[in-house]
């Protein structure tokens, strides 16, 4: 009995090791591309900045209904690093605040469309040639065929404009890019042998597809949702833009460029460092996606 504790105990150890060798070798890769790294940071200090702006921004009651006329159009100073707004709101504060409005428009969104579009193309790919791929497919090409922004307009033009809408609207064709690159991807490991061999061994579908073929789809969509992050928010500020996304006094990057955009040439802080904020994100993901593709890739 105690032989084969100790043995159960240095396989665990084994395993742990592995684990964490294998991890090592997947931070080598991934800082390998010093740019990747970069897009770490920034993704990083913006996720904090999401989570703790209560204690980090330097005016946390500046994010709702505030006004001080004292300080209108306060262009950037010590006191005010990205100046203050029309009503003499901190910039920073509210850019701070919006944050947590981008990313959880980018994580919920994504929560919705991968599980559904990942499970499409698997069943459309690993069915190709029967009605149900046909059917899925069409339907998928039929969404793709309209531009996703044009679609979510649409959809926030129906709904009230709230976050949780902007969500659903920027949802409903998204999934269409899962559901494409994983039915390509399914298509041809279909025809691999260990596909054969569980087939031949009696495996159910659900087996066949969540065990054997879905694993070897994980590197491509987990890059394809990091580079999806920084594409998602800037909808959803696109939305904020012309109205349709998150309502005042609640901070959206897209409605503070909007509201800035009549200040300028004269108060160009009040537009431009929320439009610097967007892009900082979009950069800081697309830098992340490239080394999270490169540390997954099979490729010594």
């Amino acid at each position: 009995m105690a032989n084969a504790n100790d043995k159960a105990n240095c396989q665990g150890t084994v395993v742990k090791r592995d684990k964490f060798i294998q991890l090592k070798r997947a931070w080598y890769k991934f800082s390998l591309n010093k740019t990747s790294v970069i897009g770490l940071v920034i993704v990083v200090a913006v996720a904090i900045c999401a989570i703790f702006q209560p204690w980090l921004a330097p005016y946390p009651h500046h994010a709702g209904e505030f006004v001080d006329f004292a300080n209108v159009n306060c262009p950037p100073c010590k006191e005010h690093w990205c100046g203050t707004d029309g009503v003499g709101r901190d910039i920073l504060s509210r850019i701070m605040y919006a944050f947590r409005g981008a990313f959880t428009l980018g994580l919920g969104c994504l929560a919705l469309v991968v599980p559904f579009g990942v499970v499409m193309g698997l069943i459309a790919g690993y069915h190709k040639g029967q009605w149900i791929s046909t059917f899925i497919m069409r339907v998928t090409d039929v969404f793709l065929s309209i531009p996703p922004l044009i679609m979510a307009l649409c959809v926030c033009a129906i709904l009230r404009p709230t976050l949780f809408n902007s969500l659903l609207a920027v949802s409903v064709s998204w999934w269409t890019w899962y559901c494409r690159l994983v039915y390509s991807m399914t298509s041809s490991l279909r025809n691999e042998m260990y596909v054969k061999s569980a087939e031949l061994t009696g495996a159910s579908t659900a087996h066949i597809l969540f065990r054997e073929i879905l694993p070897n789809c994980f590197g491509a969509v987990f890059t394809k949702m990091t580079l999806d992050m920084g594409w998602i928010i800037l909808t959803g500020a696109s939305l904020g833009f012309v109205g349709m996304g998150e309502q005042p006094p609640i901070p959206s990057l897209g409605t503070m460029v909007a509201d800035g955009a009549k200040y300028i040439p004269g108060q160009w802080w009040i537009s431009i460092c929320p439009a610097l904020a967007i892009m900082i994100i979009v950069l800081g993901f697309n830098l992340l996606g490239d080394g999270v593709k490169d540390m997954l890739s099979s490729e010594e």
